[in-house]
């Protein structure tokens, strides 16, 4: 099969699985998913407060800043992460071999019940205060309903392309700044449908809409101060996809839609011992979006490293996260679960989600040999000399 058509198969199964997540009920309103862009499993497990901890390429996606403090060659050879939202996505999925022939009934059998899908990989490789990667990842989920005048919004993407970044050093180890460049291949769309639309959905147009695809160019930017001591706290500024990112109509029904820029504040500390760190974090997202609750802009987290294993916790628009982590060298497994608030403000109707991240990689720091001083060479990690004997982060 060729790459193309396998692309366009997978965004096509995505956005019908999207049509499927209809959480429809008599008395709740829902309010539009806020995005949330790449995730990482280790930041959703520590309630997505990442910004000022990230320091490897996971930079490119959350705060490009964060290539400074990056130590030796490091290549992701694969990263590939996949989830769901409980047993009624898989069932969704068997509905699938309905929808072309039955799709008005199918959709109407699944009524109440709240589906999300989402998966992404990643191949990167970073050096001090560089990265660049190719990457791929979509879900698909999320429809809202008026109670008064029933609609169904659809919302899905699937993204694929290259990112770009580099970092400096204002003050070393002190001042870090960068900015992260992005081409990304999109097809997905936001669609809004009522009740009569519903009852006799045409396949034609159907697929047209699930076909808009197009080409946008994004760019984030990112700072860090990081004061050095015994816990070295950090605070970052990032604002993601700088004026928006906005997509060309290169097929289907029109533009895919556009992503929002995202401004973020964070903080964070490193509590170092000798078999243990601690590392709570602080994000407030969304600054620049009107309407959206406090409650939903705050995220929260902690992450326990332990030699083999390492726990967090945190708080997601107002609800907890787990996570582990294990590393076994070259390779490492994580995951997280997280809530999503789908209602107006936080703590009304919570849509619980689990993921699991494989991650193998390779790494040579010279400063490990004799070859230079990590801690005098651009970009060194200044987490300890146990955390990077452990796994790079």
């Amino acid at each position: 099969m060729k790459p193309t058509r396998f692309k366009n198969k997978i965004c096509f199964w995505l956005a019908k699985l999207a049509l499927i997540a209809i959480p429809w009920t008599a008395s709740t309103s829902f309010a539009d998913p806020l995005p949330m862009g790449w995730t990482s499993v280790r930041a959703l497990g520590m309630g997505n407060a990442y910004v000022s901890v990230v320091d490897n390429e996971d930079s490119l996606f959350y705060n490009p800043a964060g290539l400074a403090r990056v130590s030796g060659v490091n290549w992701t050879v694969f990263d590939i992460g996949a989830g769901l939202n409980g047993p009624e996505a898989l069932e969704a999925a068997m509905q699938l071999q309905k929808i072309k022939d039955e799709m008005a009934s199918t959709i109407n059998n699944l009524y109440g019940k709240k589906v999300w899908i989402g998966a992404g990989g990643k191949t990167a490789v970073t050096v001090p205060y560089f990265g660049a990667a190719g990457f791929a990842t979509g879900e698909a989920g999320y429809f809202q309903q008026n109670p008064a005048n029933p609609r169904l919004n659809l919302n899905y993407y699937f993204d694929y392309g290259v990112a770009f970044g580099s970092a400096i050093d204002f003050v070393p180890g002190i001042l870090s700044v960068g900015l992260t460049a992005r081409r990304v291949n999109r097809t997905g769309t936001t669609s809004i449908l009522g009740p009569g639309s519903l009852a006799t959905l045409d396949g034609a147009s159907f697929e047209s809409e699930l076909k808009r695809r197009g080409t946008g160019y994004g760019v984030d930017f990112g700072a860090t101060l990081r004061i050095p001591g015994p816990v070295s706290p950090a605070f970052s500024f990032v604002y993601r996809n700088l004026g928006d990112t906005a997509f060309s109509h290169d097929e289907g029904a029109g533009a895919p839609p556009s992503i929002k820029g995202e401004m973020i504040v964070g903080a964070s500390m490193q509590i170092s011992g000798p078999l243990i760190t601690i590392t709570p974090a602080f994000d407030y997202r969304y600054m620049n979006y009107a309407k959206v609750g406090t409650g939903k802009n705050i995220n929260l987290g902690v992450e326990i490293d332990l030699p083999l294993i390492d726990l967090r916790a945190g708080l997601h628009q107002g609800y907890y996260t787990l996570g582990a982590g294990v590393s076994l060298g070259i390779l490492r497994a994580d995951v997280a679960t997280w809530g999503v608030e789908l209602g107006e403000y936080a703590g009304q109707h919570e849509d619980r989600r689990y993921m699991a991240q494989i991650t193998f990689e390779l790494g040579f720091d010279p400063g490990r040999f004799g070859f230079g001083s990590s801690s005098s060479s651009g970009g060194a990690n200044k987490s300890g000399e146990r955390r990077r004997l452990k796994q790079r982060r």
